[in-house]
């Protein structure tokens, strides 16, 4: 997948949806806020609050079989969302 348009709804606040499949290949359709792109042991892992599972959920990028804009900003600030993702996986605030 092409990751400028994901980067790019990353740095402008925006809501995507992706077709994403799981470990098992199962297709699923997830509604997410995205806001950070890591890389980890050769896999891109991308943290985003999702709004089905109404919590913040890891996806592998090569996993993201599509990809489409919604429209919307997220409700919140990205930095926000980003201090409260760091709080939750325990992650040092960088300094």
């Amino acid at each position: 997948m092409n990751l400028a348009p994901l980067r790019n709804a990353i740095r402008t606040e925006q809501k995507v949806r992706i077709a994403y499949h799981d470990r098992d290949g199962a297709a699923t359709d997830r509604r997410i806020w995205p806001i950070s792109i890591t890389f980890c042991a050769r896999i891109r892992l991308l943290a985003a609050w999702c709004e089905l599972r109404e919590s913040y959920r890891h996806f592998r990028t090569d996993r993201i079989v599509g990809f489409a804009e919604v429209g919307e900003r997220y409700p919140r600030r990205r930095r926000a969302l980003i201090k409260e993702w760091r709080e939750i996986e325990g992650l040092p605030d960088p300094a």
